[in-house]
Formats: C-alpha cells, structure tokens, sequence
C-alpha cells in the first residue's frame, strides 16, 4: 500500500484547487520560504482526523480555509482527498483504491468520506488503526512530533511505542469491554435494589390476600339477608307515596281557581296604567317645548348684544386704516430716492472691473507658456529616470540567473558522479531481492483457506444478531410508547384527582360547607356529602344526569334535620353563603303511577333516569325524589312526542343536555358541560386508573422480553468479537504475505528500471550541461553592455534638472503677481454685489409699500358694508324677541292642568294593587302546600332511591332481579340482627385489598424471574472480566517483545547516523508495562552516555530521527509524511538522513518537505511550490525532471 494522489482545495494557502500524484520512493517538496509546502502536510494531517487547531498552526478550526488576499475573495470550503493503492488489502476494506476526503465549511460544520461515502470520523480512525496511518500514529511527523518525543515528559512518548507495537486496537477493545462491564455493574445493582424492595412487598401481600378471600365469604351472606330487607322497605314507601300524590291533585285545582281571578285584576290594572302613560306622554311634550322657547329668547337677546358691540368696533378700525395709508405713502418717496443714488455708484465699479480683468489675462498667458516648456523638460527627465530603473532591474535579474545557471552547472556534475554510485547500489539490491520469493506463496496459502472459513462463519452469526437487534428496537419503541402514554394519564390522573379534592366546579358556598366538614368532625357528623358524590353514572349518561339534577346535584345530603341546622348555623355565623341541604328523616320519594308506567312502556328510545344511576340504599328517597320522575331520550325530535303522549307531566332531558320542562317548556343551546361536568370528571378518573394498570402490565411484559433480546445479542457480540480478533489477525498476515510477494515481484522490475532511468539521465545532464554554459556566457555579456548604457542616460539627467530649476524660479514671480491682481479683483465683484443687493432691497420695498396701501383702501370699503348689514339684523332680532314671550306665556297655562287630571288617575291605581296583593296572598299559600307536599313526597322517594341504590351498588341488583332471587327467612329470625352481625365480622377484618391476590401472584412471579436475570448477569460480569485480563496480558506480551525490537533498532540507526557512540531505550516501570513511562538515553560520539536534556539541538533532533527509524524497520508505515525534521542538522549528518531515507524507502513511501541539499540530492521525485501570486500557493510541475531538481538543491 502507498500514497497515490493528495487534492487539496481551499485549505490554508491553496486557493485553487491542486491534484500531486506520487510515486513509491523518497518524494521531496520543496520551496521558498513562506510559499506554503508545509501546508501541504497540515492538509495531510487534517484529512487523516487531526482535531488540534495547534497542531495545524491556527488558533481556530476555521483558519484552515482560504481567507483571502487583496486580488481574490474569501472561500467558504476547504477540502482535502486522500488516494491510498490498497491492492494489498492492508486497509480492512474491499477496494483496491481508497480515498479519505475531509470537508469543513466556514459556518463550522465538517464532513467526512470515504470513497466519497459519508461516514464518521471513527470510521476513518477505526480504518488506520495500528497501521502508523492516522493522529495518532507515525505516518505525518513534523517538529511538533519530534518535539514530543524529546518531551521531558516520557509518559507522552508512549503513544508512539503503542501505535508501533500494534495494541491501539487492543486498547481501543478493552476500553469497550470495560464500558460494558461498568454497565453490568449498574445493572446488577439496579437489579439487586428491585430484588430488596420486591422481598419487602411479598410477605405483606400474602396476608392481606388471605383476609380478601375471608371478606369475599362474609360477603355472600350479607347478601341473602339485606336483598330481602330492602325489598320490604321499597314495597311500604310505595303506599305512603300514593297518598300524598292524591292530596296535591285536589290542591292543584284550587290554586287554578285563584291564578284565574289574579289575571283579571291585572287586565284592569294596565287599563289604568296606560292612560297615565298617555298623559305623562302629553306633559312631557309640552314642558318640552316650554324650555324650548325659553332658550330661543336668551339666544336673541345674546344677538342682539353681540351685533351692537360688532358696530362699535368697525368704527374704530375704519380711522386705524386711513392713518397707516398716509405713512405708507412717506416711505415710498424716500426709497425712490436712495435707488437713483446707488445706480451711479454701480455704474463707476463696473468700469474698474474690467480694466483688472485684462491685466490678469496678460499675466495668466504668459505663465501658461513657462509651464509648458518645463513639463516638457520634465517628460524628457522621467523617461531617463524610467529607462536607468528598468535597466538596473534587468541587470538584476540577468545576473541571477547568471549565478541559477552557474549553480546548475555544478549540481549537475555533482548529479552525474552519485548517478555512477546509484548503479552499483542497486545492482547489488537486485541479487539480494530474489531470494525472499519462495517460502512466502506457501505460507499464503495457508492463511487463505484459515480466513475463508472464519468469513462464513462471520456472516452466519451477523444476520442472526441483526435479526434480534430489529427485534430489541421494535421491542424499546413499543417500550417508550407504553412508558409516555403512562406519564400522560397519570398526569391527566392527578390533574383529574386535584380537582376531585378541591371540589373544582361546585358553587363557592358548596365549597366552604364541604371544606368546614372536612376540618371539624364535630361539624362534619352526619353529612354524608354532595348529591354528586353519592351516585354512580352509566357511562354515556354524565351529560344527561347532570342537567336533570341542575343545581341539585350541589345539594347536600344529611343523615336528619338536626344534622342540616348545625350547618346551616354554621355557615350563617361565618358569612359563608347559602347551601341547600337534603336531610334523609325529611324527603319524601317520588313515583311514576301506573298509567303513566303503562304510557311510557309505549314509548321507545325512552328511558328513566334514575335507572340509569347507582347508589346506596340509604339515599333512595333523595334520589327518588331527585330523578324518578325524569325521562332521557336520545334527542328533541324523540323528547317532543313523549312529552305529548306523557301530557307534559315529566321533565324530559336529550343525552346532550337539551330539556322539556314539565308543562312543555323547552331549555337547550350550546352545552355548559364541555370539559366541566363533575359526573364526567368522576367515570374518567375510573377509567383512568383501570388504562394505566392495564398498561402498567404491558409494560413489565415488553420490557422482559427486551431484556431477553439484549441478553441474547451480548452472546452474539462476544462470539463475533473472538471471530473478529481471529479474522483481523489473519488479515493482517494475509496482507502482509501478499504485500512482500508483490514486493519481490515488483523489486527486481522496479530496479531495473531504475538503473535503465540512471542511464539516461546521465545522458541528460551531460547534454543539459553543455547548454546551460552556452547560456551563462550569453547572459554575462548583456550585463556588460546594460551597465555602459545606464552610465550615459545618467549625464544626459543632469543637464535637463540645471534648465528645469531656472524656469521654476521665473513662474514664481508670475505667481505672486497673478495672485495679487486677483485679489484686487475678487474685491471689486463684492463690492458691485453688495450694491446690487441694496438696489433689489429698495425697489421690492417700494412694490410692498404699493401693495399695502391698496389692501388698506379695499379693507374700508368692506367695513361700510358690514356696518349698513349689522343694522338691519340688529332690528329684526328686538322684534322676534317680542314674539317669543307671548309664546311663552300660553305654554305654562297648558300644563297647570295636565298635572291635576294625572293625580286622579294615580288614586285609582293604587285601590287596583291593593286588590292584586290579597289574591296573591291567597296563591303563595297554597303553593306552600303543594311544595311541604312535594318534599315529603321527595324524602319518601329518596328513601325508596337509598334501597335501590344499595342493592345497585353493593351487589348490582334491579328490584325486579332482587324480587326473583329473594328467599323466605323464617320470621322468628331478627334480619337487622344478623345483618350487624355480619358487617361487624367484616369491619373487624379492616381495610381489604381484593387486589393483593392477584397482586401477589404477580409479584412473585416477578421476584423468581428478575433472580434469574440477576444470575445471567454475574456470568456475563465475570466472562467481561476475564476478556479484559487476557487482553491486558496480550497487550503487555506484544508491547514487550516490539519495544526490544524497536529498541535494538534504536541503537543501530543511532550507530549509522552519528557515525559511532550508543543510544538505549529503558522502561521506566516493568512492573506496568500499559502505562510506564519510556526514557531515551543517548551517547553520541565521544560524550558520555546521558539524558535527552543535556544534549544540544541538533543531536537531539537526530536522536529523535534515529528512533523513528528505528520504529519503522520493526513495523513499516505504508507512508511517512516529514515536515522539515531535519532541519536543525548540519550537512553532514543531513547527508547520512538522506542515504538512511532512501534505504528506508523500500518498505516505506516519504514525502519530505524540506530545504536541505542533501535531501533534495537524494530524493526520487521533487514538487516545488511558489506562491506567484501573493497569498496564494502553487505547485510549479507536477513532476520536475532531475537536472531541475539539481538546480533547486544547489
């Protein structure tokens, strides 16, 4: 594998785009200064995932991209591509070519690609792990790189050592087994906390399941005994309520008597109401106009005033007027006078005007000549000045490229004697090369039968563990789904229940009486609450309920009258407000008689409200009274036929809250339950609380069968992660045996044509050689000639300045002159303006003065006519005033008498009322009647509602299912008596929870599974645990036997490079081989052997160069980028650099960025990068031929 291709565009000083090919062997990149070749390397560290914006020379990540110059604008990209040749499958992917591309737009995102597929920059890291290719490898090494091998600190050396000794990926994989082994760990205990608190719930929920199954026996007999009870007391309430229905019939027919006799009275009563009306009406009318006239009088006599003092006035300003004219006409005399005087004036100053013009022109005319005479002596004298510039640039020039030449000469001879060298080397090279071939095929073979097999079953294992991985997502979706629709009616539960608690939509008084009860038991005794809380609805039937009771379903229920006075007093003495209260001793049940029961089984689509509620025994007369006598029906079309054939006699109420009222009266419109109703508020909160236990179930089950899923995959992941190991290492052996078999294919090829290219170029130079001398001589002789030509354009120069300065000094003068007259003559101008300024002033003075005098005369004429107009309006006003006071007068008269009829007609008004309230007197006593007769019917109702309530509630029962079940108990046996007995046996029990048993069950179940898990768990901690000390233990082995190795290598490259002395690598703690400190001992030539520290710059460098050599003979890098490492050497030692380079370049490709002769001599292909442009690099050839490259080192 080698360096192919590097594109760069947009990064730091590559403004367009470059494309650098490169071939194996030493490649050198050379340049000035300042040109940019060292950006070529950031570009390389940058693609391969360099993150350090001080790595890369910036002080942010977005300084890589071009900023700009004075000729080109800024980019908003940079992009650099990588090309790999990976024929030799080195890299762990099946292409023959890759190509990393890294991508960062200047708002800060950054992409990343490989083979122009997106992908992570892990991917990339991943990719070049223990290849020396990447961050933190050895493949790009420059000054930082080199500085952090001389680091005084030795622990930062060892990333390097790690890299080399190939356990990154072995780091990298124990740090993955160690995360999930912290994740076991958090489980097991998660685990082990469930187990505790489940062992707490066990034992309690075994005792209370036995007490439910007691309670459920104890039950069943309180049954047999309260059904017959409540069946006595409904069928002796039906009597009681037949006969006060018969009572409110006959007072019913009085009361109509009464209401007949009301309504005539009333008749009379608004006869006589509409006649005081009328005359109040007439009244009104007349002090109206009254008023009116009243105010036109005092409107004349302000008239009348107002023109009087008008007539005055223009009097005074007719003599005002005629006094300003006789003024005007003064100061229009005196103007004329002043405007002849200062024409003269002008007349003299026009004529001095234009005797200093023409002594100006004269003076300006000869200036003009001078002037031109000297910028003609001056074009001459720049173009001399222009023409020795240009020579003396030209000069320059030619004679660097005199000394380019005479460089070239040199290297090129210096070329042509190392070329002779080359040729013997490699002819050695050659022999040496065959004989690596043979035993590498066999070994070849074996390792591909070994990885075709391991490759199988590697696909086997993967398509079973994505088959459960899409399982385990299905499984955590629907795992989430459950758990937020849990958050969410739990939190509609709370909301639902706080405002339960609060007593949320009942009146403020309702509010304060169920709060007192709630804080004083005293108070609270006997109240058993709103009528609301004391029902059950059907569901679908909130609505409809809740408008049949109205504000009834506020009400509150009491156990007596007592119970409801102690209230009532209570809240009377706390300005509370006002409640109304329901005793059970004191309402009296309603009921449907049998006509009306055989009319409704007519009806269909009807049913009876109280049907439709449940609720205890005890409070059936209440709701008896409340709801026995209202009728549901799906809609008004239905409701208006029953309330027909029903005669009006029941309220009848729509399912969405429309109402026939008894007599036919009709309430509906838009619903007041929208999102308010309390009885809707109740059948939520039940079925909320029975969705999140249903879910709460759905949960535990989804989530085992995750747990089971991801218990499975972990299996599958450790089986692959062996396959894997197994899979890589073989890999890496197949890799490496086909990459030295292409090697020895390709070495003897390689240096023959090496030595043919020799050959050739030694033909090349001594020709280019011959050229280039022809040339230099050329060059020399120009220069004679430019310098004796620039020496007589300089005598010429002299000449032409002496004329120059004498004619300077004659415009001078002119100068002074010429600004004197024009002085004199700007004054005269302004003196001929200000005087042509106080001709305009006095004749526009004299135009005004003109105007004005007319406007005075036109004002006059228009005050004689005003004041002849005021005193003919002046004499119709007195006369209209006259007039209006007789009106006046006859008004009042009229309404002296409208007011004594009136008083008449209030006296008969009143006999009328006093009539009226005697008879309603007489009806409100016999509605008194009928209502203590309703209420002792609605307290027999309630009563009989308590009895159906309970059989409802306690033990779901109808009356007519009851009456079929009811068994005959002997009379001697006392009901009341065993059924206290029973209830005591169950209150003695306690609380129930007939939960616990099924709760019980489950928890148990759940105990015994989750012990299991917790099992699995501890295997599975102890088998991660394992995998990471066998790790540790491979890593320790192979960083050990490669730090030798490297180590060995260290000391003789050392031995090479310093030409003598001795170098050592020491581990600084044995003991700790994954995390020790590695420190470099050096003793060059004829020093003792000592630390890093003590030694000077340039043996530093070259021990740090010394050792990364030494590394890459024990693992190669497929390429090494050098930034102008060695740059600190003298050129001695940058001559042994250069050999070691090129020996090193037959298992490793360079591309060093330097300056240094010697590197350049020794390379096999040179880039050279110029910035023509400034701000902007530029690679000058894509390949420059070696006679250039010769020119370049020199």
């Amino acid at each position: 594998m080698y360096l192919k291709r590097l594109e760069i565009y947009g990064f730091k000083s590559f403004a367009n785009k470059i494309e650098m090919n490169f071939e194996e062997g030493v490649t050198a990149v050379v340049g000035p200064n300042g040109s940019g070749k060292s950006n070529i390397s950031d570009a390389i560290k940058w693609v391969l995932g360099e993150q350090s914006v001080k790595s890369l020379r910036g002080s942010k990540m977005e300084d890589v991209i071009f900023s700009g110059t004075s000729s080109k604008k800024p980019l908003s990209i940079a992009e650099v591509s990588l090309t790999l040749d990976n024929s030799s499958q080195i890299l762990p992917v099946a292409y023959e070519e890759v190509t990393i591309t890294r991508r960062m737009y200047r708002s800060g995102e950054s992409e990343y690609y490989l083979n122009k597929s997106s992908c992570r920059l892990k991917d990339i890291r991943e990719l070049f792990m223990d290849t020396g290719i990447g961050k933190e490898g050895y493949s790009v090494i420059g000054q930082g790189k080199i500085d952090e091998i001389l680091s005084s600190k030795s622990e930062d050396r060892r990333q390097l050592f790690e890299e080399a000794a190939g356990i990154v990926k072995y780091k990298h994989r124990k740090h993955e087994a160690q995360k999930k082994l912290d994740n076991t760990k958090d489980n097991l205990t998660r685990l082990t906390d469930i187990l505790q608190e489940l062992e707490k719930q066990l034992k309690p929920l075994e005792n209370q399941s036995i007490q439910a199954e007691k309670f459920k026996r104890l039950k069943e007999a309180l049954l047999k005994l309260e059904v017959n009870l409540f069946i006595k007391e409904i069928d002796k309430t039906d009597i009681e309520l037949k006969h006060i229905h018969q009572q409110v019939e006959m007072i019913k027919k009085s009361l109509a008597l009464k209401k007949s006799e009301k309504e005539t009275y009333k008749a009379q009563l608004m006869e006589v109401q509409k006649q005081i009306t009328s005359w109040e009406e007439e009244i009104q009318i007349y002090q109206s106009e009254f008023h009116h006239t009243q105010n036109e009088i005092g409107r004349k006599e302000g008239e009348i005033n107002l023109n009087q003092e008008k007539l005055m006035h223009l009097d005074q300003n007719k003599g005002r007027l005629k006094g300003e004219i006789d003024d005007i006409h003064k100061a229009t005399i005196k103007n004329t006078q002043e405007l002849e005087m200062k024409l003269d004036i002008l007349k003299k100053v026009d004529t001095d005007i234009q005797d200093m013009i023409g002594v100006l022109e004269n003076k300006t005319l000869e200036y003009k000549n001078l002037s031109h005479l000297s910028a003609l002596k001056e074009q001459d004298m720049e173009k001399s000045k222009s023409y020795i510039i240009d020579a003396l640039n030209d000069i320059a020039d030619k004679k660097s490229e005199e000394n380019s030449f005479k460089t070239l000469i040199n290297t090129m001879q210096q070329r042509i004697e190392q070329v002779d060298k080359d040729k013997m080397d490699y002819r050695r090279k050659r022999e040496e090369g065959q004989q690596k071939f043979g035993g590498l095929q066999q070994n070849l073979k074996e390792v591909t039968g070994v990885l075709s097999h391991a490759n199988k079953e590697v696909s086997k294992i993967t398509a079973e563990k994505i088959d459960l991985e899409n399982q385990k997502k299905q499984a955590y979706k629907e795992l989430e789904s459950i758990k937020n629709e849990v958050n969410h009616k739990k939190s509609k539960k709370s909301i639902l229940e706080e405002m339960e608690k609060g007593h949320d939509g009942y009146n403020k008084s309702v509010k304060n009486a169920l709060r007192a009860c709630e804080k004083d038991l005293g108070l609270g005794k006997g109240i058993y609450g709103v009528v609301a809380n004391l029902l059950k609805v059907s569901k679908g039937y909130e609505i409809a309920i809740e408008t049949a009771l109205g504000p009834a379903i506020q009400n509150i229920v009491t156990r007596n009258e007592e119970d409801a006075k102690r209230l009532i007093h209570y809240l009377k003495k706390y300005n509370l407000g006002r409640v109304t209260l329901l005793p059970l001793t004191s309402i009296q049940k309603k009921q449907i008689n049998q006509e009306e029961l055989s009319l409704l089984k007519q009806l269909s689509n009807v049913e009876v409200a109280i049907d439709k509620i449940n609720f205890n025994d005890e409070f059936s007369q209440i709701f008896s009274s409340l709801l026995s006598r209202v009728l549901i029906v799906p809609n008004l079309d239905v409701g208006t036929e029953a309330a027909k054939i029903l005669k009006y006699k029941f309220k009848i109420v729509t399912m969405d809250g429309d109402v026939m009222n008894v007599g036919g009266a009709l309430t509906g419109g838009s619903s007041a339950f929208k999102g308010n109703s309390i009885l809707g508020r109740k059948r939520e909160l039940e079925e909320l609380s029975g969705t999140i236990e249903m879910l709460k179930k759905q949960e535990v089950s989804i989530q085992t069968k995750y747990d089971s899923l991801a218990a499975s995959i972990d299996i599958l992941d450790k089986k692959l992660k062996v396959l894997y190991e197994e899979q890589q290492e073989n890999k890496i052996l197949q890799a490496t045996l086909e990459s030295k078999i292409q090697q020895a294919q390709e070495e003897n090829r390689h240096i023959a044509g090496l030595m043919r290219q020799m050959e050739r170029e030694t033909e090349e130079l001594i020709a280019a050689k011959g050229t280039t001398l022809e040339q230099y001589t050329k060059i020399h002789q120009e220069i004679r000639n430019m310098e004796e030509k620039i020496s007589e354009t300089k005598h010429t120069l002299e000449d032409h300045e002496k004329h120059l300065s004498c004619r300077k000094q004659q415009m001078e003068i002119l100068t002074d002159e010429i600004t004197k007259v024009k002085i004199n003559l700007a004054s005269m101008k302004e003196q001929k303006k200000s005087i042509l300024q106080e001709i305009e002033n006095l004749q526009t003075l004299i135009s005004v003065n003109e105007v004005q005098s007319q406007e005075r005369e036109k004002e006059i004429i228009k005050s004689n006519r005003e004041y002849e107009a005021l005193q003919q309006q002046l004499c119709e006003n007195k006369n209209q005033l006259q007039q209006f006071n007789q009106n006046l007068e006859i008004l009042q008269n009229k309404l002296e008498k409208l007011k004594n009829d009136k008083h008449g007609l209030l006296q008969v008004q009143n006999q009328r009322k006093e009539l009226l309230g005697q008879i309603e007197e007489v009806i409100k006593d016999l509605n008194d009647s009928i209502y203590k007769l309703d209420m002792k019917c609605t307290r027999l109702e309630m009563q009989q509602q308590t009895f159906y309530n309970k059989l409802w509630e306690e033990y779901e029962l109808t009356y007519s299912n009851a009456k079929e079940i009811r068994e005959d108990i002997p009379e001697q046996l006392n009901i009341t008596k065993e059924i206290k007995a029973l209830k005591d046996q169950i209150k003695d029990l306690g609380p129930i929870n007939l939960q616990s048993i099924e709760d019980y069950k489950n928890v148990k179940e759940r105990y015994e599974f989750l012990g299991q898990q917790k099992d699995d768990l501890e295997k599975a901690r102890e088998a991660l645990v394992k995998v990471i000390i066998d790790m540790e233990e491979t890593m320790k082995k192979q960083f050990f036997e490669e730090f030798n190795k490297i180590k060995k290598n260290f000391n003789e490259v050392f031995v090479k490079l310093f030409a003598g002395g001795k170098a050592e690598l020491i581990l600084q703690e044995e003991k700790d081989l994954l995390s020790c400190g590695i420190e470099i001992i050096a003793q060059p030539p004829g020093k003792k052997l000592q630390s890093l520290s003590l030694l000077s710059g340039g043996e530093r460098a070259l021990t740090a160069i010394a050792l990364l050599f030494g590394i890459l003979l024990v693992k190669p890098t497929p390429f090494c980028i050098l930034d102008e490492i060695e740059a600190a050497l003298d050129d001695a030692n940058v001559s042994r650099f250069a050999k070691f380079l090129q020996e090193l370049s037959q298992e490793t490709q360079f591309v060093v960025v330097t300056h240094r002769k010697g590197t350049m001599e020794n390379a096999d292909a040179l880039y050279g990068v110029t910035m023509e442009e400034e701000g902007i690099s530029k690679i000058v050839s894509v390949k420059l031929k070696n006679e250039i490259k010769k020119e370049i080192a020199s």
